[in-house]
């Protein structure tokens, strides 16, 4: 088990080296240039002269490989570089604009672990009943429509013809309802097909069998007794949506006009700000690395009797 939890972590090292690399590359290969964009944004014609005097300000005339590494070095001391959008430093951008998002996803990832496990347990109580076939229509249309055409619906029902909620951002939780519901709710309807068939799949086991054969009830089996073993591949996937939620929440906070990280990135990507770039995409890659290692330890602690493929190679 020792030399199975060292595997895993040089993999993650290995992994984050991976994408730090993918990431600086794809930025420095960009066909937009962040000289002309600074150019530009003072009113002026780029002329070749001023372009090349930028690039050398920047340091962008440098070697790709020098730039790597004066990149990477930067970042483990917690210097992202100067953003070209906001010229700011990268750091103190995401540590204005990151609270913000990430009270989005926490109260996201909230409502996904209680109407997951709600919705799950109900539609396999319910099988092939009435609640089932509701749940998997509502379930096959929030995993289809796009999250922002569902924002715009819950503005227009909710802000607008039923003015319960503000169109702009209001303070506190209240203003984070109706993104929050935006951004969780394809991954509650995903989730929760994922829950009910697991859940199917473990009452078809012999210990269910024995505990119907003493006289317990369905309910009180699926909640006592099948719950825990069929978590395993719902927390896989919870995890996985983990940086997805990060992510996805950029199209969210253009539509709720919320000022997170999400948003933060959109503009740099127009601006071919680098440093944010390749800032903000290292970050979601290694919150997405370490929520799919969190995920396999909690699975291990939650049923250490199972046995993974990975322990079999």
């Amino acid at each position: 088990m020792k030399s199975y939890w060292i595997k895993r972590i040089v993999r993650l090292l290995i992994l984050l080296l991976g994408v730090s690399v993918l990431c600086f590359v794809l930025t420095a290969l960009s066909s937009t240039d962040p000289a002309v964009y600074i150019i530009r944004r003072g009113n002026l014609s780029p002329t070749p002269e001023m372009i090349a005097q930028v690039r050398t300000e920047l340091g962008l005339d440098q070697p790709l490989p020098v730039r790597y590494f004066n990149w990477i070095g930067g970042i483990f001391h917690g210097d992202f570089g100067e953003s070209v959008f906001s010229t700011n430093e990268v750091a103190e951008d995401l540590a204005r604009y990151f609270p913000q998002t990430l009270q989005l996803v926490v109260l996201s990832l909230a409502e996904i672990i209680v109407f997951s496990i709600l919705l799950g347990v109900l539609c396999a109580a319910k099988k092939n009943k009435l609640t089932d076939h509701i749940m998997r229509i509502i379930s096959l249309f929030g995993i289809c429509i796009p999250p922002f055409w569902l924002g715009f619906l819950l503005l227009l029902g909710f802000a607008v013809e039923i003015p319960i909620f503000s169109v702009t951002p209001a303070p506190g939780i209240v203003g984070l309802i109706l993104p929050s519901i935006t951004l969780s709710f394809p991954v509650i309807c995903s989730t929760v097909r994922v829950f009910r068939a697991s859940l199917l799949e473990e009452m078809h086991r012999d210990y269910v069998s024995y505990a119907r054969a003493n006289g317990m009830t369905v309910n009180r089996i699926l909640w006592t007794k099948a719950l825990r073993n069929a978590l395993p591949p719902v927390i896989t996937l919870f995890c996985q949506y983990v940086s997805y939620l990060i992510a996805g929440s950029a199209v969210v906070e253009k539509v709720f006009s919320i000022k997170g990280v999400g948003n933060y990135l959109m503009n740099c990507i127009m601006a071919a700000d680098a440093n944010a770039i390749g800032a903000c995409m290292l970050i979601i890659a290694t919150l997405y690395l370490l929520a799919e290692l969190f995920g396999e330890i909690l699975n291990r602690l939650l049923c250490p009797w199972r046995k993974e493929e990975s322990d079999v190679a």
